[in-house]
């Protein structure tokens, strides 16, 4: 059985779909069940790739992907675009992490540039047909498959094999995640740190990710970090904490689990599947709710511990290998 990839999200350093698409494509030659032929604009990044000429993904998606599954004899192509060729032949594979929709709002909220709004457009129009050719649609949570109006399978990514508990725990901080994306919801983090702040003064705030701001009063912005370091300062929190208002898959609530640091977050779309009974949740928005459940952390640390626990064993429920499996069963049942 020959499957083909669509890897072109792959990039250097990549994180998001990116990782996701690098892991898909390890997962399953590990599992090594069918042939694999791997797309990707950076096939230095993946072993094997068939180059992808760099341009609009609008032309790969319409023209390359049905060329690709005839040239190539693919019996399945697995992708992440929800604009499926119009014409042309192939069984395809889509798995999306979160309905175009949302995405489409938050790009007219930032005020995208002419070529995307034309693109946004363009996937207005074709989404829902799109989907409706594929022979098999996933979605990374079962909140985004309620949220779309075609028939889905649930599929959770893995958690990536070096997110692991560490030994050296600081005990003094909160780690968060932050960007420019107004979805984190930042402020809300500021202000029940602030909060957390009053029942344990020294206590500092960790910020990664794109979001730059001064910092100072206990609040230090580190900017991007390489994994590495991300994991060790998942594994050093005192507690880490989600203020997201939309997660098509809680990337970081898992990561956080899987490395043993205490997690509370809000209740927002997938973050309590992905969760479990493993965090303290409570709903978006809610600073005073959050600084409390935080303050508590800190405090309790017989509390901390069971949430330490829980997080690890529901994180180790999340593997690469489960993921392979499904991937691979869904070829044969589509494609045999």
């Amino acid at each position: 059985m020959r499957l083909g990839i669509d890897a072109t999200s792959v990039a250097p350093e990549g994180k998001g779909i990116s990782r996701v698409q690098r892991r898909t494509v390890e997962a399953l030659r590990e599992l090594g069940r069918h042939e694999l032929v791997v797309f990707a604009r950076y096939p230095e990044e993946l072993e094997g790739a068939l180059p992808v000429q760099a341009g609009r993904a609008l032309a790969w998606e319409q023209r390359g992907l049905p060329r690709a599954v005839r040239e190539h004899r693919l019996d399945a192509m697995l992708t992440w675009t929800e604009r499926l060729p119009i014409v042309g032949r192939g069984r395809y594979l889509v798995w999306l992490f979160e309905p175009p929709t949302h995405r489409i709002r938050q790009n007219r909220i930032a005020g995208a540039g002419t070529y995307q709004r034309a693109s946004d457009a363009v996937t207005l129009g074709l989404w829902k047909r799109s989907l409706r050719r594929a022979a098999l649609v996933f979605t990374g949570s079962q909140a985004t498959a309620d949220a779309i109006p075609i028939a889905a399978r649930v599929l959770y990514p893995g958690l990536d094999r070096e997110f692991v508990p560490g030994s050296d725990r600081d005990g003094r901080y909160v780690f968060h995640i932050a960007s420019a994306d107004p979805r984190d919801d930042h402020d809300t983090a500021l202000a029940a740190f602030e909060l957390a702040r009053r029942e344990v003064s020294d206590l500092r705030l960790l910020v990664a990710g794109g979001m730059r701001r001064s910092g100072g009063n206990g609040i230090e912005y580190l900017g991007r970090v390489p994994d590495d370091e991300l994991v060790r300062l998942y594994q050093g929190a005192a507690a880490y904490l989600d203020t997201s208002l939309y997660e098509g898959f809680g990337f970081q609530v898992l990561e956080a689990m899987g490395c043993g640091a205490p997690v509370v977050a809000t209740t927002a779309t997938s973050i309590p599947e992905i969760a479990g009974d493993a965090a303290l949740l409570c709903p978006p928005a809610a600073p005073g709710a959050l600084g409390d459940m935080l303050a508590r952390v800190l405090a309790d640390e017989r509390l901390a511990s069971r949430l330490r626990e829980r997080g690890l064993a529901r994180a180790r429920e999340f593997t690469w290998e489960r993921t392979a499996r499904m991937l691979a069963d869904a070829v044969d049942e589509v494609a045999g």
